[in-house]
This record gives structure tokens, C-alpha cells and sequence, in this order.
């Protein structure tokens, strides 16, 4: 079965890098992991003012808002959420991706487009799923983030299995 193609934005990215386990994301999706150039830069200024850990991001594939949809509503949503968020969304609408998130904003504007979501969360309960962790392992990143100032609604995996 074809993995579902996804956009990221910052918040997913960064929980990932602050454990420095990016390679979940990158076993997890594949070739069907995306991003955009407005995250990439967020990701950047974290690790300048070494608020995340310097991170190898170069097998993420990088989208650009390129159609005029795209650019409208990119500039829509950019009025209300930060730049990575608005371009993730905007493109994931045109073209039909699911969204990584955890602003709790954008998620609720990609529910109200109807754009398929999920966030940290979402994608260590997947990685159990698939067999990519253990799930005393996926608690333990979760432990981690949340050490890290992840605000989870979540403890624990146990009840998502």
C-alpha cells in the first residue's frame, strides 16, 4: 500500500529534532515527506539562536507555492498563523496532502478546508504501527518531548495503540 503523502510543518519537525530523531519521519514517509521553504527557514532561526539542535533536514523534499491558489490563499492564511503554517496549508489544499501539525490554529483551519491531519502524536502512533518502534519507545520520545516543552495531550501512547 502507498503511503500517504504529507506536509510538515515546524512544530512537527522541531519535536522530532529536539530528541534528534528526524529518522522516524524520514523511515515513517519515505519519498512521500514533504515540506516547505517558509518551515525550512523557521527550522533554521531555531537552530541559529540554538533553540533546536542542528539537524541534517537535506532528504526533506522541499514544495514551493508556485499556482495563483496557492499564493491566495497562502496570503489568507498568513493573516492569522506564521508563514510555515500558512504555506503548508496552502499547498496541502491544492494539492490534496495530509498536514503534520501541532498548532492548534492551523489544525482547526485544515479541518474547517476539510485537509487530512495529524501531528506528533499522530506520527508516533503510526511508527508503533508500522513496526518502526516499540511502543515502550514511542513513550519514551514522547517522555523525551515533553521534557523538552512539548505541550502533549497525551502521557502515553497505551490508549492510541
Amino acid at each position: 500500500m502507498e503511503k500517504e503523502a504529507v506536509i510538515a510543518d515546524n512544530t512537527v519537525l522541531s519535536n522530532f529534532a529536539l530528541i534528534r530523531r528526524e529518522d522516524i519521519l524520514a523511515k515513517l514517509f519515505e519519498n512521500t515527506f514533504f515540506t516547505t521553504e517558509e518551515v525550512l527557514e523557521e527550522l533554521k532561526r531555531g537552530e541559529q539562536r540554538n533553540v533546536l539542535p542542528k539537524r541534517d533536514w537535506q532528504w526533506i523534499r522541499v514544495l514551493t507555492i508556485e499556482s495563483s491558489q496557492e499564493k491566495i490563499l497562502f496570503r489568507l492564511f498568513a493573516e492569522s498563523l506564521g508563514k510555515g503554517e500558512s504555506s503548508c496549508l496552502s499547498i496541502a489544499i491544492s494539492r490534496e496532502l495530509k498536514v503534520l501539525t501541532d498548532d492548534e490554529d492551523a489544525r482547526k483551519l485544515a479541518h474547517r478546508r476539510g485537509v487530512p491531519i495529524s501531528g506528533t502524536i499522530g506520527v508516533l502512533v503510526e511508527a508503533v504501527r508500522e513496526g518502526l518502534l516499540f511502543i515502550e519507545d514511542g513513550n519514551t520520545m514522547l517522555s523525551d518531548m515533553i521534557e523538552k516543552g512539548y505541550f502533549s495531550p497525551f502521557e502515553t501512547l497505551d490508549k492510541l495503540i
